[in-house]
């Protein structure tokens, strides 16, 4: 049986709740995003609608798997981690590349945000899901 873990710091808890904010505002974000590309294909704006549909629904998929990550954050649930980190290292490239098409201050938002999202998730600590349980201190 693994040793019992010290509990987490006020700090860890801190970064953790700034990790799940930062991550629901990219869910709502994306949220946002692929409400816009179902009007759009209400409205018959986009130029194939099987390829506008496939697009909300990869966003919604992405939204409802965000989800459960940003609330696990929230929890500090131990899975929590990996797929918050994986979704904004995908970011990052994104946000670069942004520069050259996209606003500065839109291109810069993304690439903050995910880098502050990255550092505040690996700076949470470790999570073993004894130390707290659904967001409550032991």
């Amino acid at each position: 049986m693994p040793a019992a873990s010290s509990p987490p710091t006020d700090r860890e808890l801190l970064l953790g709740r700034v990790a799940a904010v930062l991550l629901g505002t990219e869910v709502v974000a994306i949220a946002g995003f692929a409400v816009f590309y179902l009007v759009e294909l209400v409205l018959g704006e986009g130029s194939d609608p099987m390829i506008v549909l496939m697009s909300a629904v990869t966003m919604l998929v992405f939204v409802v798997g965000l989800g459960y990550a940003t609330v696990g954050l929230w929890t500090r649930h131990p899975r929590a981690q990996a797929p918050a980190i994986a979704f904004n290292v995908i970011l990052v490239p994104l946000g670069i590349a942004m520069f050259q098409f996209a606003s500065p201050w839109l291109a810069a938002a993304v690439l903050i945000g995910a880098v502050a999202t990255i550092a505040s998730t690996f700076l949470m600590g470790t999570l073993d899901g004894s130390a707290v349980s659904r967001g409550a201190r032991p």
